[in-house]
């Protein structure tokens, strides 16, 4: 897919917070009213109360799931490469995953974990970052990002987020000691990390509101049994509906996750500033504006649009603006191109 060069400059604009809507299926009902008696029995046994159902304060904001996590947030670039795909391991454990391009067609994921909930589980192979990160990651308003390497543009616009109060720089570099070396693959060598040696050593901010809204099936939709998202024409991903969740795969492998929601975010992608190794422009996704989106969940497919305001959450509504509801638990969001295709079947 061939890109045009351009040069993107991140206008700066403080991050909008909204306010979490309430789940229709998990907002708190009032106690059931006593029935009178006209003889009360002094020994008439106590009558349980129903279990509570959660609230707007104990739901989680990344999943729709209680318990609600407060914990550090921690984002871990992932490498999804071809000869990477055997070793992924965590992506399970993340609350939302990112899958963009980068250069030769080829895609990376962005997994987004909470610290407090999956602490101790070992996340990887982990790779370098991209510019197209920091302005994806604004929304959280101050998460650790971990990777190993980057263009040294890259790097210095990563410290300047940094500094900026963005985002936290958890990267090797920073703080080798949170990763472990492992395996040499033919291409390269695996490092591996884990959300809460990353959050106990460059602990960035909890969960915040970033427009995810979640709650009961909406009408309508068709019914979707499998289908295909294609970044390229190296990179495609395919999934099918199977026991109430997604199964993912890519290049005939299985991906080690099972999102309850799929969500297909289309995108501009333009060449950044930055080149890699072989001198071609780095992919830049432009989260930011709006454009066509598909949720794909319980089975169904629902179309609707996507928009972002500066670099505050990105919401998803359907044709009438009202919120695309989400199925509870974990997302995938396929960053997919513009010049990029969507089958289901």
């Amino acid at each position: 897919m061939a890109l045009t060069l351009k040069i993107m400059r991140s206008p700066r604009a403080t991050t909008v917070l909204l306010c979490v809507t309430l789940l229709s299926a998990c907002s708190a009902h009032a106690s059931p009213k006593a029935t009178p008696t006209a003889t009360p029995s002094a020994t008439a046994s106590p009558t349980a109360s129903p279990t509570p159902r959660p609230t707007v304060s104990t739901v989680d904001l990344l999943t729709g799931t209680a318990p609600r996590h407060t914990g550090p947030l921690v984002a871990v670039k992932v490498d999804n490469a071809l000869l990477a795909r055997p070793f992924q391991r965590g992506l399970t454990s993340a609350a939302v995953v990112y899958q963009e391009l980068v250069e030769g067609g080829s895609t990376r994921l962005l997994a987004v974990l909470e610290s407090d909930a999956a602490p101790d589980v070992e996340v990887g192979p982990i790779r370098s970052a991209r510019e197209t990160d920091i302005d994806l990651l604004r929304q959280y308003g101050g998460i650790s990002i971990g990777f190993s390497g980057a263009n040294t543009g890259v790097k210095a616009e990563f410290n300047t987020a940094a500094r900026n109060g963005y985002l936290v720089n958890a990267s090797y570099d920073e703080i080798p000691g949170a990763y472990r070396l492992a395996e040499h693959r033919r291409d390269a060598q695996n490092f591996f990390t884990k959300p809460g040696k990353i959050a106990s050593r460059k602990p960035g901010k909890g969960p915040s509101d970033i427009g995810l809204r979640f709650g009961a099936l909406p009408r309508g939709g068709a019914p979707v049994a499998a289908g295909t998202a294609s970044f390229s024409g190296q990179s495609a991903l395919r999934f099918r509906y199977a026991g109430g969740r997604w199964v993912l795969s890519q290049g005939g492998t299985l991906l080690p996750v099972s999102p309850a929601n799929v969500i297909i975010q289309y995108v501009t992608v333009l060449g950044s500033r930055y080149k890699d190794v072989h001198g071609n422009p780095t992919p830049y996704t432009v989260t930011t504006g709006g454009g066509k989106a598909v949720l794909l969940r319980d089975g169904r497919r629902l179309e609707g649009r996507w928009k972002r305001t500066g670099y505050g959450g990105t919401h998803f509504v359907d044709a009438a603006g009202r919120d695309l509801l989400l199925k509870p638990g974990p997302s995938w969001v396929v960053l997919l191109p513009s010049a990029g295709s969507l089958s289901t079947s």
